[in-house]
């Protein structure tokens, strides 16, 4: 089968190898969508070293094609969608609802190639069955739309409120998206590119800042007079980011981060003293209240509460993947989402 393997910093090239055949508790899915996300493009980019043996990928619908022993939820003709990482299910953090923290926590295709190949074998503990109307595409946006899931209810916000999201990314316009159906009071997000700015207004947002042209603190001061926001979702990463998450916070206010961080950063803490500042991390996704964070996704989906197939802005097949990352990682070719097609 077909594979696409990070050759270098800035490359990806197909290869053929043999497809992973499903161990215990493993599941090879024929695979039909895959997502290109920031953590893929930290690894395209060279921020973080990757393997050289397997594909990537995760934000992958799939169709069940095989299962391996000890696999009695899943059968071939199952559609599906994949988490990032699978879980044992038995430790203190599984049996808790955090099973983003489980002890045994390791990448879905762990040993295996991805969604980045035509054939993708996970771990049964990270698969979720997809109602048969939803597509492919729509499948390979519920991971993201998980992220976002979580991030938003970590932030606590509700229908008096007021939310501001930084990065108008796919996770924070997916971000956007679950404030809208929650009634949040009044959102604002930056962007910094045309596209991002389009699809913000689309999905509603209040205030659309573009980070280029004006001040982020001075607007969000002046449109919430001198209180500021009750929360911040932060989802670009870097210290920059997280003191203007904490310039714009309201005093006992809230900020998310959920944006990658490669190293130390230098910030500001007193504004968290004198606040009283509350900072939450968002990893992933687990359980939200008693329900899993894919699983409400599926439903927002499903319900078409959240059109999620509006952040994507290009469509590729496997073999042009090369092409696809290039877009991907240069946001001036007007890229969002990025996916791959089967």
């Amino acid at each position: 089968m077909k594979a696409a393997l990070f050759t270098d910093v800035n490359q990806i090239k197909l290869h053929e190898v043999n497809p992973s055949q499903p161990e215990p508790e493993y599941v090879m899915l024929d695979t039909k969508v895959t997502g290109i996300c920031g953590t893929d493009l930290h690894f395209y980019s060279g921020h973080w070293s990757s393997s050289e043996t397997y594909a990537l990928g995760h934000e992958t619908c799939g169709i069940v094609v095989e299962v391996g022993d000890n696999v009695t939820e899943f059968e071939p003709g199952d559609l599906v969608a994949v988490e990032f990482f699978s879980h044992c299910g038995r430790c203190v953090y599984c049996q808790t609802g955090n099973y983003n923290h489980c002890q045994k926590w390791r990448w879905v295709s762990h040993n295996a190639h991805g969604g980045f190949a035509e054939y993708t074998t996970v771990h049964s503990s990270g698969l979720f069955k997809l109602p048969q109307k939803m597509s492919h595409e729509e499948g390979a946006l519920v991971e993201p739309l998980a992220v976002a899931h979580r991030a938003f209810y970590q932030a606590g916000v509700g229908t008096g409120d007021r939310l501001a999201i930084i990065g108008g990314g796919t996770i924070g316009q997916l971000c956007l998206a679950m404030a809208k159906v929650a009634g949040v009071k009044e959102t604002l997000i930056t962007v910094k590119y045309n596209q991002q700015a389009k699809l913000a207004k689309d999905l509603g947002a209040d205030h659309v800042i573009d980070v280029n042209s004006g001040d982020f603190r001075a607007y969000i001061d002046e449109v919430t007079d001198g209180l500021g926001v009750d929360a911040v979702i932060e989802t670009v990463g870097g210290g920059s980011n997280f003191n203007e998450a904490l310039a714009v916070l309201r005093k006992r206010g809230v900020v998310v981060l959920v944006g990658a961080y490669f190293g130390p950063v230098s910030v500001d803490l007193w504004p968290v003293v004198f606040s009283e500042a509350t900072i939450v991390g968002s990893f992933c996704y687990g359980y939200t209240g008693i329900k899993k964070d894919f699983q409400a996704s599926i439903e927002l989906i499903a319900s078409s509460k959240i059109p999620v197939t509006k952040v994507i802005t290009h469509r590729f097949l496997l073999d042009d993947i090369a092409q696809a990352f290039e877009v991907a990682a240069d946001k001036r070719s007007g890229a969002i989402k990025v996916q791959i097609h089967q």
